[in-house]
């Protein structure tokens, strides 16, 4: 099984439709509405992906602010530059989120959703966050447990085996419910912790239950202890479920907005920039 980060240009693709659902808009729109943006403002997009994020991002705080996308994915930028091509106040880098390619306290806000679940280091990440957030910044971060995915099957067992199988495509595959004591001992603030659910309740193209059945069809495929025919008869089961009016999907992220205090109380320098 490769890098699941490690996408190539139709595999971002694919990949990138899950951004289009509505329930992925609503959360970026929830994420934007935590965040509290005003015109002018810095903005780091932490694992920023096919740009759908850093756009309107950018689009929210207008042409006097910035925003900064990161993202290890070669092939997720070339799809962000392609999206966000006409908005000169974006700059996309490729960059890890454990070394941030930006100055201490150059950022208003900072935005990381299901990025830092794909890390082996979090803590290291979170550290970076607090560095380049500005006293007074804000963020939000936003990260699954995939214990709560919930789907209806005929065949639990092998429903089990796969999702057991799918929580080794990612380092932290809890994070979500674990995420909070990270933060402590870092110069932030936890503002709120709120959980961001997803229900579903068909399996039509425009929904993210389709998106995410087919990725984790395709990582079940390739993994040792699934194989390709399990994980298309694990798909067979949902369309099956669907077929028989036992329809519903549930995903369940946490999402939790902090705030860097001010320090200028504490009579400390102020420093912004990018390298």
């Amino acid at each position: 099984m490769g890098d699941p980060l490690d996408y190539d240009e139709q595999e971002a693709r694919q990949e990138a439709a899950i951004y289009k659902t509505s329930a992925a808009a609503d959360r970026r729109q929830r994420v934007r509405d935590l965040l509290h943006l005003q015109s002018g403002e810095t903005v780091l997009s932490i694992g920023c992906g096919p740009g759908f994020e850093p756009l309107e991002l950018a689009r929210t705080v207008g042409d006097t602010g910035h925003v900064h996308g990161i993202d290890q994915s070669r092939a997720m930028l070339a799809l962000a530059k392609r999206r966000c091509e006409t908005l000169p106040q974006v700059t996309l880098t490729q960059a890890d989120a454990t070394r941030l390619p930006v100055m201490e306290r150059a950022f208003d806000a900072v935005v990381a959703v299901q990025a830092y679940e794909y890390l082996d280091d979090v803590s290291t990440a979170v550290t970076e966050l607090s560095r380049v957030l500005r006293p007074s910044g804000r963020a939000v971060i936003c990260d699954a447990d995939f214990a709560s995915l919930v789907w209806r099957s005929p065949n639990p067992e092998r429903m089990e085996r796969v999702l057991d199988a799918f929580d080794d495509h990612c380092p932290q595959p809890r994070l979500g419910s674990k995420l909070e004591p990270y933060f402590r001992n870092t110069g932030l603030t936890i503002e709120r912790v709120e959980p961001n659910s997803i229900l579903n309740t068909n399996l039509d193209e425009d929904a993210f239950a389709y998106h995410l059945m087919q990725f984790i069809t395709e990582y079940a495929a390739d993994h040792d202890k699934i194989g390709p025919d399990e994980a298309q008869a694990w798909a067979d089961d949902l369309h099956k479920c669907e077929e028989m009016g036992r329809r519903s999907s549930t995903s369940l992220s946490t999402s939790i907005s902090f705030a860097k205090p001010s320090r200028l109380r504490q009579r400390a320098p102020s420093v912004d920039g990018v390298l």
